[in-house]
C-alpha cells in the first residue's frame, strides 16, 4: 500500500471532523472578546478581567474537546473499528490524530491571539481575577498542550465521550493543585509572599515534565485500542460432551405490552441508559451545594485551601448543572433512542418531559436542600457583631432562576449541536453569557421579573417545538427557523424594555432645540470657559509640611491660628482682582466663608466697635463681590452657588441689629446685588443655555462638573444605560427651567412645574415636600429637611428672599449715601497678580453635603 496516500487520507479525514470544533469556538471567542471590548467601560474591573482571560481558556477548551471529536466520536459511530480493520497500521493512525490535533490547538491560539490585540483587551492585571491573569501566557500554551493529551488519553481508554471528558477536569487541575501544595510545605515557610511568578515557574516546570509522560500513554493507550480483539475461546471435548452444551437458551415469557411509552418508563430509560452518568452528574452537584453552604455559612476569611476547594466545588457544580442540560439531547445514544420512541409513536411532548424529568428533578431537589439548610441553620453570626458571612444567602427563587437559565440554554445547545464533545464545552460558555446577559438586564437595566421569565422559557419553548423533527431526524428549513428566530428573541428581547423607556425618556423637542440653538450658541461663544478659581488662603497649622499634626501642641496651634489672621476673607478665599472674570464656586471654600462672616457678624454684635464694623464689612464685601462674579460664569452651578450666597445676604441685612448700618457702603453694595431681580433670571438662563450648548456640542463636557448633568441626578434610571441618556435628560432638566425662568417672571404659579422637575431628576429627597423644591412652593408642606440640596438646578429659585432682596435694595436705595471713610479694601493680596485661569479639560470635584 502506498503509504503516502495513507498519510494523506488519514491527515484529510482528521482534518474534516476537526475543523467544526475550531470554527465554533473561534466564533464563540470572536463574540465574547468584542463583546468585553466594546462594554469595557461600563463593565468594572473584575469582569473586565474576566474578558480578558477568554483568548486564554478557548484554546484550553478546544485541547479538551480534541480527543473526544477525533476519537469518542468515531468509537459512537464505529467508524473507528472500521478503520482499524482496513489494511492500515496503527501508528499512523494515532498519529496523525495527535499531529492533527496539534495543529489545530496552534491554530486557535494564533486566532484568539490576533482578536485579542485588535480587540485591545488588557485590564492591567486588575480585579478578583489579577492572579489569573497575571500568569505568563507561556503557561496557558504549555497547559493546552497537557490537556490536549490528557484528553486523548481518556478518550481512548472510555468507550464514550462523556466519562472521557469528566476525567479530563482533575487531571487538568494536576498543575495547579501541585504548585498549592508545594507553596504550603514547611520548605516554603521562608518564603512571606508567594507571588504569581513563583506559583508559575512551579506550575510550568510541573507541565513540562508531565506533558511527555501524558503524551506516551496517550501514544501506547491509542496503539493499544487499536488491536485486534481477542479470539473467543473455543470449548473443549468435555465442554462439548456435556449436557449443558444443548441446553437452549432461557428466554422470558412473551409480555402482553412488549413495549410501554408510559412517563415512568422513558424516564427509568433515560437514568438506566447511562447510569454513570447520572451519578457523575449528580455527585459534583451535590458538592457544590455543600460548598455554598459553606460559604455563606462561613464567618471571617477562609484559608486558601478551603478557598480554593470551595471555588473548585461551585464551579464543577455549575458545570455539572450545564451538563444535566447538554445529556438531554447529546447523550450517549440520545439520538437513537430518540429515534427508536418516534418510530413506535411516542408523542413528542411524552419524550420531551421524559428527558428532562431526571434532569429538573435533581435541580429541584438541590436547591430545596440548599435553602432547608439555609432556614435550619440560619444566619451566621461572628465574635463581631458587624462580622458577616463571605456570601449572602439567596432564596430559592433566585436558585432555581439561576439553574433555569444554565440548563435551558445547554439543553437547547445540545440539540442544535447533538454532537456530544463540542456541545459539552460550548454549552457552559454560552449558559455563563446568557446568564451574565440576564443578570446584566435585571440588576442593571431594570428589566422586570416577568419579561426575564419569558427569556428564560424561550430556549424550553424553542426544543420543545421542534422536538417532532428532532425525534424523526428531520432538521431542515423548519427546524433551522425555529432555532435562528428563537436565537434572535433570546439576544434581542432584554433590551427591548430598555429601548423601550430609552424612547420615552422626556427630552427637549426638536422645536425647542432650533428655538434656543442660536441663543444659545451666542452665549457660549468666545472665552465661555474661563474662569478664576477659588481657593482657601494660607489655613495650615505646620510650619515644616514634614512634620505632622501630632507634633503640635494645644497652645502653639492657638497661636499660628491667630497668626493667620482668620478674620480676615483673604485667608478663607482668595478669589483674585479682575472683577470682570467668571468666579468658579467651591462649596466648601463658600460655606467655611459664610460661616467665618457670622463669626463676624456675631462679634460686631457684641462689641459694635469700629474694627469689628470693617471686619464685617470686609466679609459682606468680599461675598457681594464673589456673587457678583458668579453670576457671569455660564455653569448652571454657579448660578446656584450665587443663589446660596445671596440668599445668606438677604437673610442678614434683614436682621433688625444690622439695620443702623443700612447707610454703610458695603451695606448698600450688597443691597444693590440681592436687588438685581432681573439681572438674576438673565444670569440664569445665559448659563443654563449655555451650559447646555457644551454639554451637546463638546463630548468631553461630561468632565466638567457644574456644566452637565450632575451623577446623582435620574437616580430611577437603571445605572446600566443612564448614561445613554444623560445627555436628552439634560436637555429635558434645561427646558423645565427655562420654562420655571418664563413663568415666574410672569408670577405665575410654579407649583407643577417644580413638581415635574422634581419627577424628571428622580425624585431627590423622595417626596416633593422633603425634595430639594418642597420650600419653592408655598402650598407645599415643608416638614424641615437640610436647607441645602448641592447639585440640583433651581433650588431657590423664586422664594421670598428674592422679593424681600428687591424691598431691601429699594429701602436702602431711598436713603441718602454717605462716603467711605477710607478706601474700600480690594479683593487680593497685596503683591498678589491678577490671574485668569482657563481649565476646560479638567474635570472638577465638588464637595457636597
Amino acid at each position: 500500500m502506498n503509504q503516502t496516500r495513507v498519510w494523506q487520507g488519514l491527515f484529510w479525514k482528521e482534518t474534516k471532523q476537526i475543523v467544526p470544533l475550531i470554527g465554533m469556538l473561534f466564533a464563540v471567542s470572536a463574540f465574547l472578546i468584542l463583546v468585553w471590548a466594546s462594554t469595557s467601560r461600563q463593565l468594572n474591573i473584575t469582569l473586565r478581567a474576566a474578558g480578558d482571560i477568554v483568548p486564554l481558556i478557548m484554546p484550553a477548551l478546544f485541547a479538551a474537546g480534541a480527543g473526544a471529536i477525533l476519537v469518542s466520536h468515531e468509537k459512537e459511530t464505529r467508524s473507528l473499528r472500521w478503520l482499524a480493520s482496513l489494511p492500515i497500521p496503527t501508528r499512523p493512525i494515532v498519529a496523525t490524530k495527535l499531529v492533527v490535533a496539534f495543529s489545530g490547538l496552534i491554530a486557535m491560539w494564533i486566532g484568539c491571539g490576533v482578536l485579542s490585540l485588535v480587540a485591545g483587551l488588557d485590564s492591567g492585571g486588575v480585579g478578583e481575577l489579577s492572579e489569573w491573569r497575571q500568569i505568563h501566557p507561556a503557561f496557558w500554551f504549555l497547559h493546552s498542550v497537557y490537556v490536549l493529551l490528557c484528553g486523548f488519553y481518556t478518550s481512548w481508554r472510555n468507550k464514550n465521550a462523556f466519562p472521557a471528558l469528566v476525567w479530563i477536569i482533575p487531571l487538568a487541575l494536576l498543575p495547579f493543585l501541585f504548585a498549592e501544595i508545594w507553596f504550603a510545605l514547611p520548605h516554603s515557610k521562608s518564603i512571606q509572599y508567594a507571588n504569581v511568578t513563583q506559583k508559575t515557574w512551579v506550575m510550568s516546570l510541573v507541565t513540562l515534565f508531565a506533558i511527555p509522560i501524558a503524551g506516551w500513554f496517550a501514544y501506547r493507550a491509542g496503539l493499544k485500542d487499536l488491536q485486534a480483539d481477542e479470539p473467543e475461546k473455543l470449548l473443549g471435548r468435555d465442554a462439548i460432551s456435556s449436557p449443558d452444551a444443548w441446553r437452549p437458551p432461557e428466554v422470558s415469557a412473551p409480555t402482553v405490552m412488549p413495549f410501554r411509552d408510559s412517563l415512568a418508563s422513558l424516564v427509568w430509560q433515560n437514568v438506566h441508559g447511562s447510569p454513570w452518568m447520572s451519578i457523575g452528574l449528580s455527585v459534583p452537584l451535590l458538592a457544590g451545594a455543600a460548598a455554598w453552604l459553606i460559604l455563606t455559612n462561613h464567618v471571617g476569611s477562609p484559608s486558601n485551601w478551603e478557598m480554593v476547594c470551595i471555588q473548585i466545588a461551585i464551579g464543577l457544580a455549575m458545570l455539572a448543572v450545564s451538563w444535566l442540560g447538554v445529556a438531554v439531547f447529546a447523550g450517549d445514544g440520545s439520538a437513537a433512542r430518540l429515534k427508536f420512541l418516534a418510530d413506535r409513536g411516542v408523542s413528542p411532548w411524552r419524550a420531551w418531559v421524559g428527558r428532562h424529568w431526571f434532569a429538573v428533578s435533581l435541580l429541584s431537589a438541590t436547591a430545596l436542600l440548599i435553602v432547608g439548610v439555609q432556614s435550619i441553620l440560619g444566619t451566621p453570626v461572628g465574635p463581631d457583631a458587624y462580622e458577616q458571612p463571605l456570601v449572602f444567602e439567596v432564596s430559592l427563587f433566585t436558585l432555581l432562576l439561576v439553574f433555569a437559565v444554565v440548563y435551558g440554554v445547554s439543553q437547547w445547545t445540545s440539540q442544535v449541536v447533538p454532537m456530544l464533545a463540542a456541545s459539552a464545552f460550548l454549552a457552559p460558555v454560552l449558559s455563563l453569557v446568557a446568564l451574565a446577559l440576564l443578570v446584566n438586564a435585571g440588576a442593571g437595566n431594570g428589566v422586570r421579573l416577568g419579561w426575564l421569565l419569558l427569556v428564560v422559557a424561550l430556549p424550553f419553548i424553542s426544543t420543545w417545538w421542534t422536538m417532532r423533527d428532532f425525534m424523526d431526524g428531520r432538521r431542515g428549513r423548519k427546524y433551522w427557523s425555529v432555532v435562528v428566530v428563537s436565537a434572535l428573541l433570546f439576544s434581542i428581547m432584554p433590551s427591548v424594555p430598555v429601548w423601550i423607556a430609552k424612547s420615552r425618556f422626556p427630552a427637549m423637542s426638536e422645536e425647542r432645540v432650533a428655538e434656543l440653538l442660536p441663543e444659545a450658541r451666542r452665549f457660549s461663544q468666545g472665552n465661555a470657559l474661563q474662569f478664576t478659581s477659588m481657593r482657601m488662603g494660607n489655613l495650615d497649622l505646620r510650619e515644616d509640611y514634614s512634620s505632622v499634626y501630632g507634633d503640635i501642641d494645644g497652645e502653639t496651634a492657638v497661636k499660628r491660628f491667630q497668626q493667620r489672621d482668620y478674620m480676615s476673607p483673604e485667608t478663607w478665599m482668595v478669589i483674585g482682582d479682575q472683577d470682570d472674570t467668571p468666579l468658579r464656586a467651591d462649596t466648601w471654600i463658600i460655606q467655611s466663608s459664610l460661616e467665618m462672616t457670622s463669626l463676624a457678624k456675631l462679634q460686631w454684635k457684641r462689641d459694635p466697635s469700629e474694627q469689628a464694623k470693617e471686619e464685617l464689612a470686609a466679609f459682606v464685601d468680599r461675598l457681594t463681590t464673589v456673587a457678583k462674579r458668579l453670576r457671569l460664569s455660564v455653569r448652571w452651578y454657579d448660578q446656584e452657588m450665587a443663589d446660596y450666597v445671596e440668599e445668606w445676604l438677604v437673610e442678614n441685612l434683614s436682621d433688625e441689629a444690622m439695620q443702623p448700618l443700612q447707610t454703610e457702603p458695603f451695606f448698600r453694595r450688597a443691597a444693590e446685588r440681592v436687588g438685581a431681580f432681573d439681572d438674576r433670571q438673565m444670569a440664569r438662563r445665559r448659563a443654563f443655555l449655555a451650559s447646555w450648548y457644551i454639554d451637546r456640542e463638546l463630548p468631553e463636557s461630561r468632565q466638567w462638573y457644574g456644566v452637565s448633568a450632575n451623577d446623582n441626578w435620574f437616580d430611577h434610571v437603571p445605572l446600566e444605560w443612564r448614561t445613554s441618556i444623560v445627555q436628552q435628560g439634560f436637555g429635558a432638566v434645561v427646558d423645565q427651567c427655562l420654562r420655571i425662568l418664563e413663568k415666574g417672571k410672569a408670577g405665575g404659579d410654579l407649583e407643577s412645574e417644580f413638581r415635574s422637575l422634581h419627577e424628571l431628576l428622580g425624585r431627590p429627597g423622595g417626596d416633593f415636600e422633603t425634595g430639594p423644591y418642597g420650600d419653592n412652593v408655598p402650598s407645599a408642606k415643608n416638614v424641615g429637611h437640610s436647607r441645602r440640596h448641592y447639585g440640583f438646578p433651581a433650588v431657590s429659585w423664586f422664594e421670598p428672599w428674592e422679593n424681600e432682596g428687591r424691598e431691601i435694595w429699594q429701602r436702602v436705595a431711598s436713603q441718602p449715601e454717605i462716603e467711605e471713610t477710607k478706601p474700600a479694601e480690594t479683593n487680593a493680596p497685596v503683591g498678589e497678580p491678577n490671574v485668569t485661569v482657563e481649565e476646560p479639560n479638567v474635570p472638577v470635584e465638588e464637595t457636597e453635603q
